[in-house]
């Protein structure tokens, strides 16, 4: 086994220089330690074009989820690239003249929410068996919680960057200004219903801290950090394991399928749907619909009625 790999200092340089966020950055680190790892242990230098496709093969091997070999493949790629790029300046090997890793495809994945939707009658339970644990302040931060992921669709780390400040009016409806995913400054509102705001409005009257945070991890101590996105989960999973939902298909981030969905069964448009999730892309928005025509299709129906007709 290669004791020090050429691809490790080189590592150290391309993290230094990467304009990423701090856990993409990480995220990095670690899917490229993860390669040079594989390269020492099989005693391989300089990687070949067919090294990196074992590679690739071997995270098949391993089980491995195609949307983590295609990042990991991604990452690799673009290593290589850089590499490639900066070989002048930084006085890399002649070796990294040419990017042996460029063309290489990754892991074809399917584009489908891989989560399910809680159904409304789910959802009305859920909201029940929540109201209960609204005596405490705790219980009454995650109950919020919980309606504005069903109502408003917003995600774990969008609660958890959203300010007291936040809260506003437009044209007398009630907002919250949302810092979306990847965004660095809340470029997008989502509206507040009525039940939603007044559990809000109860929940920060029954705050004593001077915390900026809309939601906070601790009520018992001053903080100056939000809560994070782990505390948000744990509470909103224990909500559902106690609602008996909980399952590898039914998570946290189920309740903004679930917004989706109660959306578009509603009678809402994909325009709608699509600006309430604020997705770039209505194709995104579409697949949403998709599922919900193939559920609504009775051609298997159809089928086995004319297959067990009794005659």
């Amino acid at each position: 086994m290669i004791k020090y790999h050429p691809l490790e200092e080189i590592r150290e340089i391309y993290i230094e220089n990467l304009d990423l966020k701090h856990k993409t950055i990480k995220d990095y680190e670690m899917m490229i330690n993860r390669y040079v790892h594989y390269l020492k242990t099989h005693n391989i230098r300089f990687a070949k074009r067919s090294d990196i496709i074992k590679y690739r093969d071997s995270m098949w091997e391993d089980d491995l989820k195609a949307t983590t070999i295609q990042k990991q493949m991604v990452v690799i790629k673009n290593f290589y690239k850089w590499i490639r790029i900066n070989r002048n300046y930084y006085h890399f090997e002649d070796i990294y003249e040419h990017d042996v890793s460029e063309g290489l495809k990754g892991a074809r994945i399917e584009k489908k929410h891989r989560k399910e939707a809680l159904s409304m009658e789910q959802a009305r339970s859920l909201i029940e068996l929540s109201k209960p644990y609204t005596k405490t302040l705790k219980g009454l931060r995650n109950y919020c919680i919980l309606l504005l992921m069903l109502t408003t669709g917003l995600r774990t780390i969008e609660v958890s960057r959203a300010k007291k400040a936040d809260l506003g009016t437009i044209d007398h409806f009630d907002v919250l200004y949302v810092q979306g995913k990847g965004r660095d400054g809340t470029d997008s509102f989502v509206k507040l219903s009525k039940p939603v705001k007044d559990a809000i409005k109860e929940y920060l009257f029954l705050r004593s801290d001077k915390n900026k945070y809309l939601f906070i991890s601790n009520h018992n101590k001053e903080t100056t950090t939000p809560i994070t996105t782990d505390a948000i989960r744990y509470g909103l999973k224990n909500l559902l394991d106690f609602a008996g939902l909980s399952s590898s298909k039914v998570t946290v981030h189920s309740l903004r399928h679930t917004c989706a969905t109660l959306s578009l069964q509603s009678g809402s448009s994909l325009e709608a749907t699509q600006q309430l999730l604020r997705h770039a892309n209505i194709e995104t928005t579409l697949i949403y619909a998709h599922h919900l025509n193939r559920i609504k299709d009775n051609t298997v129906e159809r089928i086995s009625n004319q297959l067990f007709k009794k005659e």
